[in-house]
């Protein structure tokens, strides 16, 4: 099987919007997981099981409002991934820098209150990809 190197190829050219919004959701996960890889098993995991819930819709946007709709959802959730969840090396180094200089303690108390943030934002980010989500329509007949 030969691997396809051309320009076309390379700058997405020769893909589907389909195929275009799905690798833009891919991207986006792998930024905000990537320090995670269970995290970023599962994420992926869903986003193909619900993307194949709508296989059956029509390929083309042109031809379906449906599609187009799903296509815009798509990108929509993968931007807001992209801005809201990317994991930042240089804000986990000045973390841990600020937690060096603190006394035992006061470094205990500091890191608990950094997870108890970090869970709440992600349950924040959680809810706001869930409302995008709402907006979809139901799937074809067996997934309803």
């Amino acid at each position: 099987m030969a691997v396809a190197t051309s320009g076309a190829a390379a700058s997405g050219g020769g893909w589907t919007p389909q195929q275009r919004a799905y690798r833009a959701l891919m991207v986006a996960l792998r930024s905000a997981y990537v320090h995670d890889r269970h995290a970023l098993f599962w994420a992926r995991h869903r986003a193909k099981v619900d993307i194949y819930k709508y296989a059956e819709l029509p390929k083309d946007p042109a031809q379906s409002s449906e599609t187009q709709m799903l296509l815009n959802l798509t990108h929509e959730v993968a931007s807001f991934v992209a801005t809201h969840m990317p994991v930042r090396a240089e804000r986990i180094k000045a973390h841990n820098d600020r937690m060096l200089k603190m006394p035992v303690p006061e470094a205990k108390r500091f890191r608990q209150e950094y997870l108890e943030k970090e869970a709440e934002h992600d349950s924040w980010c959680r809810q706001r990809i869930f409302t995008i989500l709402q907006r979809r329509p139901p799937p074809p007949f067996p997934y309803c």
